[in-house]
C-alpha cells in the first residue's frame, strides 16, 4: 500500500469564526422541511427546464429519507396524489435535497440540472397548492395524522401551516427563510417568491443551521476509469478540506500490479487542494476493476472514493447484444466494430454487417453521448461501457454504448442490408438497433404526438380497443391486449426534441389514422414514448411514404327523418384561461362548486384561440345538420356559451334555423355541462327540460322531449356525459384503475347509468306521457364495458351503432394510445328502436392528429386549417328517427252531417250540430278529434279543444265509435264579420 502523509493542527480561528456566522432556528434532530418549490415550468415564460421541490435537513443530526415520500394537492382538493417515494439517503445537517418534477415546454428554459430523485408524474399548478412530506411512501389519507411531516400550501391553496405562502411565478420560486433553517410553523411568515436560488441538492454546500459544523473532506473523483487494452492511462484525483488539511491518500482496495497510485502532493493550507494520478498500465489485462482510494487528513479524518477501472477487450456486436433480456457485459467498458448506420440526436447506430447468424441475438447497437464526424455507411471502432438503458415508465432494458471514450474511423464499411420483418412481432428485441425493413404495409393507429415529438403509432392494420369488441375482462378481450402489444411500431422522426417542421403531413395539412405507409425502412430503437411509457421505435433511415387510405368524407347521410345528433365540443367556454371573455371583458372566471375564477376555464386561452376553434366548431355542426343535438363539454354558465354558439351557427346558417332548449334547474358542479340545440321549422319542445342533480352526477344529465313538426310522434332526448376514465386521484374501492381497459371510476359509471335507468329516464317517459327515449352521449366508456352492459343488458335497450354500423365497419369515436373505440354512444328504448331508420358516426375529428386544432404556440409550426376537422377529439354521430305518426286521418271511415246554424239574439253566438256516422266496418278508436279546416277569416270556433296546423279542432266525448254509430256534437262559433260558416271536416285519431 502507498501512503502518503503530513500533519498540521486540525483546526484554525477562521474556520471557527466562519462557522459561527451560520443562520440559527430552534428544530429537533431529524428536522427535514421543505425548503424550495417551483411550479410554473410548463407556463408559457417558465425559465427553468422542470419544476422541483427542494428539501433540507436544518436539524443537528443526520437523517435518512428511506420510507419518506413527497405528496401533491390541489388547491381545492382534499385527496393526495403524485406519489413519489424517497431512496434511502441519508441527509447531513445542512444538506439539501432535490427532488426534479414534470417537465416543462419552454425551449430556452434554464436547466434545473440532476435531480437526487425525478418524478416527472409530479405536477404542481401554477396558481397554488400543497406539497407534503410524508412519513410513508404510500398516498396519504385525507386525515394524515403522524404521517405529515412538513406542509406547504402556497398561492390559492385552501390549506397550509398557518397561512399559505405566495404563489411562485415563471421567474420566481417560493423559499424557506434563513437559506432553509425558519420554521415558524406559518407558511406566511417562512417562506418569500424570490428568483430561483440553486436549486440545491445533496451535492451543494452544506447549510449549517446552528453552531460549528466538522466540513467533510470533498472528494474529485471519476465513477468509472475506461481505457482500451494495450493502452496506458492516468486519471487525476484530488481532495479539498474546508476546515482541514488533506495530507494522505492510498488505495486501500482493489490494488493490483498495473494500477498505482503516483505522485501525491499534499494540501498547502486549510482548504487546499491534495491531488494524486491514479495510474493504469498498459499490461493490465480487460476486465472490470473495483478500486478504492481513501484521502486523510492531520486530524485523522478520512473519506473514501470507488473508481472502477473498466480496460476494454473487442468483442462482436452480437455477443455485447447476447440473446438474454441484458447484455452478459453489462457494466464492463469493450471495444467493437461496426458500420455507422444512421446518425440520431447525439449518437449514432452500428451494425455488424456480417451478423453470427443466431436470429436471436441482435447485430445492431446504438452508441450514446459520442457525436462524429464519421458518415453513414463508414465503418468504425467503438470503446464505451455497455449499458442498459431503461427509459422513464419502460417495463425493459435497451442495451447501448455509453461513456464512450473513443470512435476510430476505419474507412469504408461493408454493405448492410436491411432485415424484412413484420408485424405482429413479439420479438423486436431481437432486432434492436439493427436496420430493418417492414416488407407489408403499416396502418397509421395514432398521431396524436406527431406535433411535439415527430411520432405516429403504427400498427399491422387498425387495432380497436379491446373492450370495444368484448365484454369487459373477458378471455377475448384479454387476448386482443395481448395481440395489440405485438402490433405496434412507434415511428419517429430521427431527432430526439421537438420537430421544427412537423414530419409527415400531407399537402391537406394532416396525416389521420387509418392511413397506410409502404417499404418502411430505418434503424430499431426503444425509449420514452409521447403520453408516457416506452416502446420500440423506428428512426427511418428513408422518407417513408404515406398514401391517404382514410379520406377525410363529408357529413354522413342517413335516411330521411328526424336526425338526431351528438358532438363534444371539447371545452368550448366563452370565458377565455387569461380572463377575458367572448365579448371583451377582462377579469372574468369560471366557476367549479364555489369557486369561480380564470384558472377553472377550459378550452382557449384567448381570444385568438377562441375564435379558431368557433370556427371549426361552427362548421362542424353547421355540416352535420342534425334537427336536434345533445351537446358535451360546453361552459356551465348558464345559457351563455350554448346560446353564443347558437348565434354564431344561424349566422353562419341561416337566421332562427337553431334555438337553445333552455337549461333545467341542475346543471351539475363541474365546470362544463351538457346542453341541447334544436331546429324550431322541424320540432317543437313538449314541456321544460329535465336533469337529474343527484350527487352521482358531476355533470347532471339532461332531458327534452319534442314533438315532430310534420306530424310525427312525440320522443325524449337524454345528454349525458359520464365521469371521465382519467384524473385517479381520489379515486376508492372500484374506481381504481384496474389495468383491464375500464381506466379509473369505472364504478361510479356504472352508478351512473344505473341512476338513468332506474330514475331518470322513467321520470322523463312519466313527464312526457311517451316511452320513446334517445339516450345519447360521451359516456366514457367502450362498448361492452359495465356501463354500457347495463344499460343494454339490464335496462334492454338497443346499442343503434352496433345495429348500423358494426356490420360494415368497426365504430370508433376515439383513438386513444393508438386504439379505437368509441365512448360515444347512441341507445334506443325498445320502443324507439323500431322507429329508428339510420346511425352512423362522422370521422371528422378522432383520427384527426392534435396538433391541427385551434390551440396557438404548442408546436413551431402552424398547421391548423379552418375547416370542420378536428373540431373536437370526439366524432359526432347521428340517428334518423321515422317517427310512427302521434295520429291518423280517420276522414274516408265517416260521413258528416253539418246541420243549419242558429244565432243567439243575446249572445250573438252562431251554433249547430254536427253528426259523424262510422261508416266502415272497423272500431275508431280514440281521441278523435273533429278538425275544422279552411273557416273563414273572422270566424272562431268558441268550444275549441286546441289547434292543428292553424285549424281548431273539437275533441269528441265518446274514446271509441263502433261501426255503423254516430256521434252527435254542438259547435259554437263568434262570427262578428257575418260571414258564411264554411269549412272542409277532418276526423284525426291520435295525440295531438
Amino acid at each position: 500500500m502507498t501512503t502518503f502523509a503530513s500533519f498540521m493542527p486540525r483546526r484554525t480561528l477562521l474556520a471557527t469564526l466562519i462557522a459561527g456566522f451560520a443562520a440559527t432556528a430552534s428544530a429537533a434532530p431529524g428536522d427535514v422541511v421543505i425548503s424550495q418549490l417551483y411550479a410554473h415550468s410548463n407556463n408559457a415564460g417558465g425559465q427553468w427546464s422542470h419544476d422541483f421541490v427542494e428539501l433540507f435537513n436544518r436539524s443537528s443530526s443526520p437523517v435518512n429519507l428511506d420510507g419518506m415520500s413527497l405528496q401533491y394537492q390541489s388547491a381545492a382538493g382534499t385527496a393526495w396524489g403524485s406519489v413519489t417515494r424517497l431512496p434511502a439517503v441519508e441527509l447531513k445537517p445542512g444538506q439539501y435535497f432535490l427532488m426534479v418534477g414534470r417537465t416543462g415546454t419552454q425551449s430556452n428554459a434554464m436547466p434545473v440540472g440532476t435531480g437526487d430523485v425525478t418524478s416527472t408524474s409530479f405536477d404542481m399548478a401554477a396558481g397554488g397548492g400543497k406539497v407534503a412530506l410524508s412519513g410513508i411512501a404510500t398516498q396519504m389519507p385525507a386525515g394524515e395524522g403522524t404521517n405529515l411531516i412538513d406542509l406547504v400550501g402556497f398561492g390559492s391553496a385552501n390549506r397550509a401551516e398557518g397561512a399559505p405562502a405566495p404563489a411562485p411565478s415563471t421567474v420566481n420560486s417560493i423559499q424557506r427563510a434563513a437559506l432553509g433553517c425558519q420554521d415558524t410553523d406559518n407558511n406566511r411568515d417562512d417562506f418569500a417568491a424570490s428568483p430561483v436560488t440553486g436549486p440545491r441538492s445533496m451535492g451543494s454546500a452544506i447549510q449549517a443551521c446552528g453552531g460549528p459544523v466538522v466540513q467533510p473532506i470533498v472528494l474529485t473523483c471519476p465513477t468509472a476509469v475506461q481505457v482500451a487494452q494495450g493502452s496506458a492511462s492516468s486519471t487525476l484525483l484530488s481532495a479539498i478540506d474546508g476546515d482541514g488539511i488533506v495530507n494522505s491518500a492510498s488505495i486501500i482496495g482493489g490494488a493490483r500490479p498495473g494500477i498505482s497510485l503516483v505522485d501525491f502532493a499534499a494540501a498547502g493550507a486549510v482548504g487546499g487542494r491534495a491531488q494524486a494520478q491514479l495510474v493504469i498500465a498498459d499490461t493490465l489485462a480487460a476486465g472490470s476493476y473495483p478500486v478504492q482510494v481513501q484521502f486523510g487528513n492531520v486530524a485523522g479524518d478520512a473519506e473514501t472514493c470507488s473508481i472502477n477501472v473498466n480496460v476494454a477487450g473487442e468483442l462482436r456486436i452480437p455477443a455485447i447484444q447476447g440473446s438474454g433480456a441484458a447484455s452478459p457485459y453489462v457494466g464492463t467498458v469493450q471495444s467493437t466494430q461496426g458500420v455507422i448506420t444512421a446518425k440520431i440526436g447525439s449518437g449514432f447506430f452500428i451494425q455488424d454487417a456480417a451478423g453470427d447468424g443466431d436470429p436471436s441475438t441482435s447485430d445492431g447497437l446504438y452508441v450514446f453521448g459520442a457525436p462524429t464526424d464519421a458518415s453513414i455507411g463508414e465503418l468504425v471502432r467503438v470503446t464505451g461501457t455497455i449499458v442498459e438503458y431503461r427509459p422513464t415508465g419502460a417495463n425493459r432494458t435497451y442495451t447501448e454504448f455509453s461513456n464512450v471514450t473513443g470512435v476510430q474511423r476505419l474507412g469504408t464499411g461493408p454493405a448492410v442490408t436491411p432485415t424484412n420483418i413484420v408485424l405482429p412481432n413479439a420479438d423486436l428485441a431481437s432486432v434492436e438497433g439493427m436496420l430493418v425493413r417492414f416488407t407489408s404495409p403499416l396502418t397509421v393507429n395514432g398521431n396524436r404526438n406527431v406535433g411535439d415529438r415527430g411520432e405516429l403509432i403504427l400498427a399491422n392494420g387498425r387495432r380497436e380497443n379491446p373492450t370495444n369488441r368484448f365484454p369487459l375482462g373477458s378471455p377475448e378481450a384479454l387476448a386482443l391486449y395481448q395481440e395489440h402489444q405485438a402490433n405496434q411500431i412507434v415511428l419517429d422522426d430521427g431527432i430526439f426534441v421537438a420537430p421544427a417542421v412537423i414530419p409527415y403531413l400531407a399537402e391537406d395539412g394532416t396525416v389521420r389514422v387509418g392511413d397506410t405507409v409502404t417499404d418502411l425502412t430505418g434503424v430499431i430503437d426503444y425509449g420514452a414514448l409521447g403520453g408516457g411509457g416506452a416502446g420500440f421505435k423506428l428512426q427511418p433511415t428513408m422518407a417513408p411514404t404515406f398514401a391517404r387510405t382514410n379520406e377525410r368524407t363529408p357529413a354522413p347521410t342517413v335516411p330521411a327523418g328526424v336526425k338526431v345528433g351528438s358532438a363534444n365540443v371539447l371545452n368550448f367556454f366563452t370565458t377565455f384561461t387569461d380572463g377575458r371573455d367572448a365579448w371583451g371583458r377582462t377579469g372574468q372566471g369560471c366557476t367549479i362548486g364555489n369557486s369561480t375564477s380564470a384558472g377553472n376555464c377550459r378550452g382557449a386561452d384567448n381570444t385568438a384561440e377562441f375564435i379558431r376553434q368557433r370556427d371549426k366548431i361552427v362548421k362542424s355542426l353547421a355540416a352535420l345538420d342534425a334537427d336536434v343535438v345533445g351537446l358535451m363539454e360546453i361552459q356551465n354558465n348558464r345559457d351563455i356559451a350554448v346560446g353564443y354558439l347558437v348565434e354564431q351557427l344561424n349566422a353562419a346558417t341561416a337566421p332562427g334555423k337553431y334555438a337553445v332548449v333552455p337549461q333545467p334547474v341542475a346543471l351539475g358542479t363541474d365546470a362544463i355541462r351538457v346542453a341541447m340545440i334544436y331546429k324550431p321549422s322541424v320540432v317543437s319542445l313538449v314541456g321544460g327540460a329535465l336533469s337529474d342533480g343527484n350527487a352521482v352526477n358531476n355533470r347532471a344529465p339532461m332531458a327534452q322531449t319534442f314533438m315532430a313538426s310534420n306530424g310525427g310522434g312525440k320522443f325524449s332526448v337524454v345528454v349525458n356525459h359520464l365521469k371521465s376514465k382519467g384524473g385517479c386521484s381520489g379515486a376508492g374501492a372500484g374506481d381504481t384503475d384496474p389495468g383491464n381497459g375500464a381506466g379509473c371510476w369505472d364504478r361510479t359509471r356504472t352508478a351512473q347509468a344505473q341512476r338513468l335507468t332506474s330514475y331518470f329516464i322513467p321520470q322523463v317517459i312519466a313527464a312526457a306521457g311517451d316511452p320513446d327515449v334517445l339516450v345519447i352521449g360521451d359516456l366514457n366508456a367502450y362498448a361492452f364495458e359495465s356501463p354500457i352492459n347495463h344499460l343494454t343488458g339490464v335496462a334492454g335497450m338497443v346499442n343503434l351503432l352496433e345495429r348500423f354500423v358494426r356490420p360494415n365497419a368497426m365504430p370508433y369515436s376515439y383513438v386513444f394510445d393508438g386504439l379505437s373505440g368509441y365512448l360515444d354512444h347512441a341507445l334506443a328504448s325498445s320502443s324507439l328502436a323500431a322507429q329508428v331508420v339510420g346511425a352512423a358516426e362522422w370521422h371528422s375529428n378522432a383520427d384527426e392528429p392534435e396538433t391541427i386544432d385551434y390551440n396557438l404556440n404548442d408546436t413551431v409550426q402552424d398547421p391548423y386549417r379552418n375547416n370542420a376537422y378536428r373540431a373536437s377529439d370526439h366524432d359526432p354521430l347521428v340517428v334518423s328517427l321515422n317517427l310512427t305518426p302521434a295520429f291518423s286521418d280517420v276522414t274516408a271511415s265517416v260521413s258528416v252531417d253539418i246541420g243549419g246554424f242558429a244565432i243567439n239574439r243575446i249572445t250573438g253566438k252562431y251554433s249547430g250540430k254536427v253528426t259523424v256516422t262510422n261508416t266502415s266496418a272497423t272500431v275508431l278508436t280514440g281521441p278523435l278529434h273533429f278538425v275544422m279546416q279552411g273557416l273563414p277569416s273572422g270566424v272562431t270556433l268558441d268550444n275549441s279543444s286546441g289547434m292543428r296546423g292553424g285549424a281548431p279542432y273539437l275533441t269528441l266525448p265518446q274514446a271509441s265509435v263502433a261501426p255503423g254509430a254516430t256521434v252527435t256534437f254542438t259547435t259554437t262559433f263568434t262570427n262578428s264579420a257575418k260571414r258564411s260558416i264554411t269549412y272542409t271536416p277532418q276526423l284525426v285519431s291520435g295525440a295531438l
